[in-house]
């Protein structure tokens, strides 16, 4: 069938939005970070807040720009290998590799260093910086098969509730164009319902018009899902650093932050039950698109000459994001022993909506054992409860939020040991998980003990390893980074309590080539 794409604007009785469209699972996405940076930060495992002097130090600690003695350049490519192992319903793990196939760019900045010869001055150096750091790489591919006692179909039976038969007759109007209506006058959940009664999923009970019950019937049912996520979260950082009193280091960021993320996920659900509707196939394509900004400020201070002592406060960050949907479903009706398709060749346009992460504090420490080697620590505490989507409408989300995140005590550890031109470098890793709720790895992939229906994802755990050789201006720098993390995936919010289990290793080859000028 030939694409003709209908734009659909969905204002929603003009006072607020279809929060349905969004949930808890955006509002992470919004405010995850990973490891990345240049390959001397990834080596040590991002331990720098304390340490500064390197252009990926400043997204930690925003007064690292003070440190440098000379302007300095250095830009970053990586390359990711991440490994997803699941395992849903019945049936034992499946495994998949996304990996880029060319080196991307995930870091490139430069600072200027100006010196003040006045010796009598507090102020020693003045610094201005602009960095670029790719925070969050979403490329990941993962296929769960399995065998469940659940349908789909009560999902769309939970979207149609409220809904009556004859919100979804289309009195003479063609299909796609029914479709856009019903999002301007009901709502995204209607559009949703609306594909599930035109294919037969669905259909209203016995009893009256406005309950409604699936056509799918079995005691077990199959399923294939695929999801592919691609695209990236990142931010620009302007700097402005100072050194006082050759002691103490201040500075600043005004970061601008931009999130591209596109998943397209597909259900193949069959069964071979009495119920008229053998087999389910829905598709979903979401497009994501958002920009904002925060404040960081820091301080650094060298009470003797080996020890170093970091504080960091970054401000929440302030989004605008948009979000675009293109679905359909298809089914096979045993009774007509035919297909019914029901995809609507519409793109779904949601109002832009408001959304703010959570703030975050960082201590750090180090200590410097002359010129042959230091150690660092950073612990950063955040509080993913606090994070919100600020527009109206988004109420009762908030109100999860409260319930199902969680404030995070996160933990870097590095060090690096110098051998002639040569540096070796180590670090490890960990973050809490946001989630309240338990990861379960049983063979069901449900979430016992708890009410929430929703993803979690466990505890991230990783090391790293860095070489980097001097070349006298100029260093190069190369480092690997593998993080491990669990995580339960669930394809709709509602309906369905079973959860894919999520095993998700993630390989990072990263190459630097710095340069003082």
């Amino acid at each position: 069938m030939k694409l003709i794409k209908i734009i659909l604007l969905s204002i929603l009785s003009a006072v607020s939005i279809d929060a349905a469209a969004q949930d808890l699972n955006d509002a992470y996405r919004f405010s995850r970070q990973e490891l990345t940076g240049t390959a001397r930060f990834v080596g040590m495992s991002g331990a720098f807040g304390a340490l500064g002097g390197d252009l990926s130090s400043l997204k930690i600690n925003p007064a690292g720009s003070a440190v440098f003695l000379t302007n300095h350049a250095a830009f970053s490519l990586d390359q990711n290998f991440n490994n997803v192992s699941t395992r849903f319903g019945t049936l034992s793990a499946q495994t998949d590799e996304t990996r880029r196939r060319n080196f991307d760019m995930s870091q490139a900045g430069l600072v200027f260093v100006f010196r003040n010869n006045d010796q009598g001055s507090p102020v020693n150096k003045i610094t201005f910086g602009i960095n670029y750091d790719r925070t969050f790489n979403h490329d990941a591919r993962f296929s769960s098969f399995g065998s469940t006692e659940e349908t789909i179909g009560n999902y769309f039976v939970e979207r149609a509730n409220g809904f009556t038969v004859n919100d979804f007759t289309p009195n003479n109007q063609n299909f796609s164009n029914f479709y856009r209506n019903l999002g301007q006058n009901f709502g995204f959940a209607a559009q949703e319902a609306y594909l599930a009664y035109e294919s037969f999923l669905i259909d209203p009970s016995a009893q009256d018009n406005s309950t409604f019950i699936s056509n799918t019937n079995s005691s077990l049912y199959n399923n294939d899902i695929i999801t592919r996520e691609s695209g990236l979260n990142g931010h620009v950082a302007f700097n402005l650093g100072t050194q006082l009193y050759e002691k103490l280091y201040l500075g600043m960021n005004l970061n601008f932050h931009f999130i591209n993320y596109d998943r397209f996920s597909s259900y193949l659900e069959t069964n071979d039950g009495p119920g008229d509707i053998r087999e389910v196939y829905y598709e979903n394509d979401l497009r994501t698109r958002g920009s904002g900004f925060s404040l960081q400020f820091g301080a650094i201070y060298k009470p003797v000459e080996q020890v170093r002592i970091g504080l960091s406060y970054q401000s929440p960050t302030w989004f605008r994001i948009e979000d675009e949907i293109v679905q359909g479903i298809e089914t096979f009706s045993q009774a007509q022993n035919e297909y019914i398709t029901a995809f609507p060749d519409v793109v779904v346009l949601f109002p832009a909506y408001d959304f703010r992460s959570p703030m975050k504090t960082t201590f750090s420490f180090a200590y410097i054992f002359g010129k042959n080697g230091l150690l660092s620590m950073d612990y950063t505490y955040q509080d993913y409860s606090n994070q919100r989507f600020t527009s109206r409408g988004f109420e009762d989300l908030n109100f999860q939020i409260d319930n199902v995140f969680q404030a995070t005590h996160n933990f870097n550890i590095g060090g690096e040991y110098r051998l002639g031109k040569y540096s070796f470098r180590s670090g490890y890793h960990f973050a809490e998980s946001p989630y309240s709720a338990p990861v379960s790895n049983n063979s069901s992939g449900n979430l016992t003990g708890t009410n929430y229906q929703g993803m979690t994802i466990g505890d991230t755990n990783g090391f790293s390893l860095g070489l980097g050789y001097n070349f006298g201006s100029t260093t190069l720098d190369i480092a690997w980074r593998r993080t491990y993390l669990e995580r339960n995936d669930n394809f709709v919010q509602t309906g369905l309590q079973s959860r894919a289990y999520v095993e998700n290793t993630i390989n990072n080859l990263m190459l630097s080539l710095a340069f003082q000028f």
